[in-house]
Formats: structure tokens, C-alpha cells, sequence
């Protein structure tokens, strides 16, 4: 609290020019005020300086140093008014009267924004009308973005590895599977549009060696309310039911937003493993089925003390019940004859109870008229589960015929908390748009095991004597940043960036009876510059430093077991991963071209240890890969034709892996691509008639140490809307052909291993939405302080 107490000393400090003000009101010719006109200050020969709207009144009042400017007035990009200034003292304009007919004109040709708008650091999609995603979630809509790629629910930018997704530049930090339960809570009508960020400025979070994914919500109209009630069933092997409700309400100083969701079903998902021993063929057939019943909610309350200061809160909450189960069957086959000469058949079961609270507190203090701001945020994060694995089964031998038994069983309450302070500054000025800040962060994570594993003995395992253990990790970070933004004309424009981080972490394992401590400074910058020779042409380049911390699940030494020859258990000695991305884009009209070039240092990730010996396969986590990616991109829009719309990309890039594992292969190389399309299509007039039309195809490549087969999917989904287009009611097909399989090879300590698996993706789902009062939803997300811890916890 000190630091943050001493950084908003030195911002505050900072000088600040005397400011002239200007007040006025604007009314059609029949003395109607104007409400939202945007009114524009540019100062002489230059560009926008400044930008408010009018209230409700038609009232507006912004400040300016001295000098020759230019005032204008406009309504959906139309000029209704314009007068050049000279500002000495304090001007009041009065009434400034338009034409009415004039500004109905402006309101009339508002139309759509364009499906795709490219920023000097992000690509902005357009899909608050997207058919595809209608009546699902934000999981949907993130599986149409153009750079983005969803398989199996696990959710990467195209070329690249992990990133981090953010809902109204607020992280989401869960892992994979976690991140997508939530997304999956989020209906798709509630979304706007989606950044895709692959080069992120200083003042987001340095970790997600990829980029970040923003989400933005929709928001609503002042002094309104709306709610949206939805319902839907999901048919895979097993079905899926699911209702959600919102609210909003904004008026006057207080806005307050909840949202209630609720989904309960049943997911099958198909494993075949295999390892080549020596002695013969491992193969493990281990289908199995995991029931959920997902909560969630959030409550987030915004109030206006001043028109300068506002402050919030948010709580939100996530638990789960999921139990998976299993049966694996491992037969083994001789390597000369193909005999099976012994096999394994185990039951397993694990239950799980995690539960997820966040606070928010948040400050907004609005300095001047001209853009200058602090924020300030609290967060206090709370997780824990309890997680309990059990097993048993029967270990066969054919020849001479014997009959040996294991069992055992692995529980872990693990507990994390995460304390947070941020402060960030925003302050334009006439030359550089500066913003600045900082960051504290304490996460301490608990974990109390008890873990018991028979072995193969002789007779059926009746008791489990359990063996204590404890794990702990405490993380301290500290992080400050700067960054500024220059647009030199309409042709030129430059953003740079520098971010400091400090991170302190202790980890102290019982099992190990060892404590390692790792102490270490990073500088991370950012810098873009992007040149526009005409309106139809942009060239942007771009360069960012990012790094990769564990998770702390993979920190966690515990030491599950699937069967007696098969374990997983993580690594508490791992190190982050740091990592160099670079860009050149080139957007011309529809068209955007991408040249890009990362280098990724020390990468950590899940490898399968076999033992020809003993054969026993071990999963850990190591830090053991160097990887450089050079890669093109190309992204079209087609929309000719008012009926029909397509989003059409490709992505082709070649890796170069070198691993520092003797048990590895030391160096693979290899193309990775990828195409994809998706089409809207409206069938009648009304455009209440819609379908849409989705297929992508990932061609045979490498990752690594891994080798992967290709893999697709077919989707499609029909919309029909009512009542104003209130009510909608939509179906969607998806992976229709079941083509969406993974395959994926590996040779580690001389053992070939493969794996085939399905994830349950063939659906059908029908959904029905209804919207009451204002139509338009207004949503609160706020930015917290604990953003990256999320990423790291285990739901």
C-alpha cells in the first residue's frame, strides 16, 4: 500500500495546463434539445483533440487550453454544425440550432459498422448480428472470429499457443477447460463485439505468451431497464439443459447489473491411448462420462457521487459439482505374435466441488473534460476445492493365468487466495496521449493432500491408509507501466510502451521436504506504427514481449494415478516461459494480410515419460522446448451481395522446435494450416429467416514434440425471430460429419506414443431468447486487480 500511496503521489503531481471552458446547448428548428450529438474540438491544421456527447438536455461542456481551434457538431457522422474559435477566457456558445431535417438525415444513415475494423493494436469484430452464435455463448462467438481457433474447447489465436481472454477488459483467469465452462455461461446475445489483441499495449497483464481476447458486451441506453430470459437443450450422446436470466437497470447516478445461469448435463468424451514397448503394444481404451451442474452469477453496482467520481462494486460467483467416471481397459498385445497377454480393468471416479468468489471495489476519478483519469481497483479473489480421485481394478496375465488387484485413492483441498491493488492514469495532451500505472499482488496457495496407492498385490484392496501431505506457494508481484499513443496525421500513427514487472515466488513441498525460492525483474515492452497512405490501405507493425507463468495446478507435485503403470502429477520447480512476437499487417479494403515471427523461450507443458523397463508412463510438467514460428495469414470479407456475407481465412505457418530433453527428439520442424469459412445467409426480406454456414480444416502439422493429424468440422444453424424481433428461436447443428477428432503421436525415451480422442462435439441444440423492455443490455465488468490469478486456478 505504500508503493501504491507513493505512485499516486507522483501522478497526481503531474502539472497540469490552466483550461478554458466551453458550454453551450444544441436544438432542432423546432426547439428540440439534441441528445448524444458528439461535440469535437480540433485544434487548427491538426486532429481531434477532444470529444463529448450532449445529455439529455442537449447541453455539453468541454474544456481547451488557449488557441485556434475548430468546433463541430455531428450525428452519426454527419456535420450539423461547424465554427472555427479563438479561446482566450471561458466561452459560452448558447443555443446552437440545426436543421431538423438535416439532423433526422444524420440519425437515418447510421447503418452497420463494418464485420471487421483493424486499431493499431487489435482487430475489432463486428458481430452483434452474427447468426451462427445466436441463442449460444460466448464460446460460439469465439469460434467465428477471424484469427481465433476453438477445438475441443480449448481456445488459441491461429499460429500460436495459450493467451488469456478478457470479458470488457477484465481478464478471465481459469484454465483451459474452466475458461470454457465460463464462456459457456455467457449468452451470445449479450455480446457486441470481440478483440483480437496478438500484440497487447503495457498496461494489460505481460502474461499469455499469444495476446488477449476481449469481449465487449453490449451496453445500454441511460434511464432504462431490460431483461433477457433464455432456455436451451443440447443433444450429444447425453443431453444438456440450460436457462439464464439478466437484468439491467441505469438510471439517474446508479446502474446496477445481475445475471443468474444455470446449466446441468452429461458429457461423453472417447480416449484411446497407445504405447509401443518393448515387449509389445499398451493400449488403453478409456471413455468417459463427466456430469456437471454449473452455477453462476454476478452482481455489479455502479454509482455517480460527482459528474467527476464514480464508484463500484462487483461479486461474482462460480461453482460446480462435476463427477467424472471411468472404465479403462489397457490390453497388452505382444510385439510378435499380436497375442494379448495380460490386460487391466479399473473403475475410477472423481469428484470435484469448486467454488470461485470475486470482490471488486473500483474508483473512477474523471480529472478535466479533456480525458485525464485515474482508476483505482481492489480485489480480493477466493478458491477452493475439494478434488477426491478413487480407483481400483484387476491386473490379468493369460499365460500362466494369475490375477493380482490395485486400488487407491488421492485427496487434495486445495485453497488460493489473491489480495490486489491497481492504479492506472490516462492523461492526453497535445503532443502524446500518455497512460500509466501500477500493480500489487499477493496470491497464496494452499494444498492439503492425502494420497494412498496399493500397487498390484495379491489380494483385493480393502483398506486405504491414507499418507498426509502439504503444498504451498505464496507469489508476490509488482508491476508498473507507461505507454503512449501519437498520431502524428492521417497517415502516420505510433504507440509505444514499457512494463515493469517484479515477481517474488516461495514454493514449499512436504513430499520433497524442499522449499525453492525464485526472485526475479523483467522489462516487457510494446511498440506498433502503422502508416495509412489512403482510405483503403493500412500497414501496421508491431512488437511485444510477453511471458508465460504456470499454472498452479501444474506446480502442484501430487501424484494421481490412472492405473498402476500410468500417473500425472505436476512439477513445483517450473519456470515461466518468456516469449518475443512481431507483426506486419497489411489491410486492404476487406483484405488483411499478416507476416508474423515469434520466438518462444523456455516453454513448459505436459510431456508422457515412458519407462521401457518398468512401463510405466509418467505425466509431468517440464520446461524443456525453445520454439521460433514463422507464419502468413491472409483474412477476406465478402458482402456483395445484401443476402449474403462470408468470412473467409487461411493461416500457413512453419515451426522450429528444439528441445533440451536427451529423451526427446532434439530438434522437429514441420507446416502447420489452416482454413476456415463462415456464412450468413438471410432467406427472406424481413431478415427474420437466417442461416448460417461453417466449416474449418486443420491440415496435418506440428507442435513440438507432437505430431498432429488433421482434423474438421461442419456446422450450421437456422434462426427465425419474432415479435419484433424480440423472441428468437434458433437451432444449430454442429460437427456434423464428427470429423472434429483429435489425433496426436509423440516418441519420448525411445517409446512411440499416440492418442486418439473425442471430445463429444456432434450436437444438436435448440435455444429460445426473449428481450423485454429497452432492447439495447448494458453490462458493468469491471477491471480487477487479481486478473492473471484466475487464469491459474482449477475450477
Amino acid at each position: 500500500m505504500k508503493k501504491i500511496a507513493f505512485l499516486l503521489l507522483i501522478l497526481l503531481n503531474i502539472s497540469l495546463y490552466a483550461q478554458i471552458r466551453i458550454t453551450g446547448k444544441i436544438e432542432t428548428t423546432v426547439n428540440t434539445p439534441v441528445e448524444s450529438a458528439e461535440i469535437i474540438l480540433v485544434l487548427k491544421d491538426s486532429d481531434m483533440i477532444k470529444s463529448e456527447l450532449t445529455n439529455g438536455n442537449g447541453s455539453f461542456s468541454l474544456e481547451a487550453k488557449q488557441g485556434f481551434y475548430k468546433l463541430q457538431v455531428r450525428k452519426a457522422n454527419k456535420i450539423l454544425f461547424s465554427k472555427n474559435l479563438q479561446l482566450e477566457t471561458n466561452l459560452d456558445l448558447g443555443t446552437i440550432t440545426v436543421d431538423n431535417a438535416t439532423q433526422i438525415e444524420g440519425i437515418s444513415i447510421t447503418g452497420k459498422k463494418k464485420l471487421i475494423e483493424r486499431k493499431i493494436d487489435r482487430l475489432i469484430f463486428n458481430v452483434e448480428n452474427s447468426i451462427s452464435a445466436s441463442g449460444g455463448d460466448a464460446l460460439d462467438m469465439l469460434s467465428i472470429a477471424p484469427g481465433v481457433k476453438v477445438q475441443n474447447d480449448k481456445i488459441t489465436i491461429i499460429g500460436k499457443n495459450t493467451l488469456s481472454v478478457m470479458i470488457n477488459d477484465k481478464i478471465v483467469q481459469l484454465s483451459d477447460q474452466d475458461l470454457a465452462n465460463y464462456l459457456k455461461s455467457i449468452p451470445s446475445d449479450d455480446i457486441k463485439s470481440i478483440e483480437v489483441i496478438t500484440n497487447p499495449p503495457a498496461k494489460y497483464e505481460a502474461s499469455g505468451n499469444s495476446g488477449l481476447i476481449n469481449i465487449i458486451l453490449r451496453k445500454g441506453k441511460k434511464d432504462a431497464w431490460s431483461a433477457l430470459l433464455g432456455s436451451s437443450y443440447l443433444q450429444r450422446v447425453y443431453g444438456e439443459e440450460a436457462v439464464m436470466g439478466n437484468f439491467y437497470y441505469n438510471k439517474n447516478k446508479i446502474s446496477i447489473s445481475g445475471s443468474l445461469n444455470y446449466k446441468e448435463g452429461i458429457m461423453n468424451t472417447d480416449q484411446n491411448d497407445y504405447a509401443y514397448f518393448p515387449d509389445g503394444l499398451w493400449y488403453t481404451k478409456s471413455p468417459y462420462k463427466s456430469s456437471y451442474a454449473r452455477k453462476n452469477g454476478k452482481i455489479s453496482i455502479d454509482y455517480q457521487l460527482s459528474p467527476n467520481w464514480t464508484v463500484g462494486s462487483q461479486v461474482l460467483f462460480n461453482s460446480n459439482n462435476p463427477v467424472y467416471t471411468d472404465n479403462p481397459y489397457t490390453p497388452v498385445y505382444d510385439s510378435k505374435t499380436n497375442d494379448i497377454t495380460r490386460y487391466m480393468l479399473s473403475n475410477g471416479e472423481n469428484k470435484q466441488n469448486p467454488n470461485i468468489i470475486l470482490l471488486n471495489f473500483y474508483n473512477d476519478f474523471k480529472l478535466d473534460s479533456l480525458g485525464k483519469k485515474i482508476m483505482v481497483n481492489l480485489d480480493y479473489l477466493n478458491f477452493n476445492n475439494k478434488d477426491v480421485k478413487s480407483y481400483s481394478g484387476v491386473s490379468v496375465i493369460n499365460s500362466p493365468y494369475s490375477t493380482k488387484y490395485f486400488g487407491g485413492i488421492n485427496k487434495n483441498n486445495q485453497n488460493i487466495i489473491n489480495l490486489s491493488g491497481k492504479i492506472d492514469v490516462e492523461i492526453p495532451t497535445k503532443w502524446v496521449n500518455w497512460s500509466l500505472g501500477g500493480k500489487i499482488s499477493n496470491s497464496e496457495i494452499h494444498n492439503y493432500i492425502s494420497a494412498f496407492n496399493s500397487g498390484i498385490i495379491d489380494d483385493p484392496v480393502s483398506e486405504l491408509p491414507l499418507n498426509n501431505t502439504a503444498f504451498e506457494y505464496i507469489e508476490n508481484i509488482e508491476a508498473l507501466y507507461v505507454s503512449g499513443n501519437k498520431k502524428f496525421n492521417k497517415n502516420w500513427e505510433i504507440q509505444f510502451g514499457l512494463r515493469m514487472e517484479a515477481t517474488q515466488t516461495k514454493t514449499f513441498s512436504e513430499t520433497l521436504v524442499q522449499s525453492t525460492k525464485n526472485n526475479y525483474l523483467k522489462i516487457f515492452p510494446t511498440s506498433y506504427i502503422s502508416y495509412t497512405p489512403n482510405d483503403n490501405s493500412t500497414f501496421t507493425l508491431s512488437y511485444s514481449k510477453r511471458v508465460d507463468r504456470p499454472q498452479f495446478n501444474d506446480l502442484n507435485p501430487n501424484i494421481s494415478f490412472i492405473n498402476p503403470f500410468q500417473m500425472i502429477e505436476g512439477n513445483p520447480f517450473l519456470q515461466p516461459a518468456f516469449i518475443d512476437n512481431s507483426e506486419l499487417t497489411y489491410t486492404y479494403k476487406k483484405l488483411e494480410s499478416k507476416f508474423y515471427f515469434s520466438n518462444e523461450k523456455n516453454l513448459f507443458s505436459q510431456i508422457p515419460i515412458a519407462d521401457p523397463n518398468t512401463n510405466i508412463i509418467r505425466f509431468t510438467n517440464k520446461n524443456y522446448i525453445n520454439t521460433q514460428r514463422f507464419g502468413i495469414s491472409e483474412n477476406y470479407i465478402f458482402d456483395q451481395f445484401k443476402w449474403w456475407i462470408s468470412n473467409n481465412a487461411i493461416d500457413v505457418n512453419y515451426t522450429v522446435s528444439k528441445s533440451n530433453l536427451e529423451i526427446t527428439q532434439r530438434v522437429q520442424k514441420g507446416l502447420n494450416s489452416r482454413i476456415s469459412t463462415s456464412n450468413d445467409f438471410n432467406l427472406n426480406t424481413k431478415k427474420t429467416l437466417l442461416f448460417n454456414l461453417n466449416y474449418w480444416y486443420s491440415f496435418p502439422g506440428v507442435n513440438g514434440i507432437y505430431t498432429n493429424k488433421s482434423m474438421s468440422s461442419l456446422s450450421f444453424t437456422i434462426q427465425y425471430m419474432m415479435m419484433n424481433k424480440n423472441l428468437k428461436i434458433s437451432l444449430k447443428v454442429n460437427d456434423l460429419f464428427r470429423t472434429e477428432k483429435e489425433n496426436i503421436s509423440s516418441t519420448v525415451n525411445g517409446i512411440f506414443q499416440k492418442g486418439a480422442y473425442y471430445y463429444d462435439n456432434q450436437y444438436v441444440r435448440v435455444s429460445i431468447t426473449y428481450k423485454f423492455g429497452d432492447k439495447k443490455i448494458k453490462d458493468n465488468e469491471r477491471k480487477s486487480g487479481n486478473e492473471e490469478i484466475k487464469e491459474r486456478t482449477v475450477i
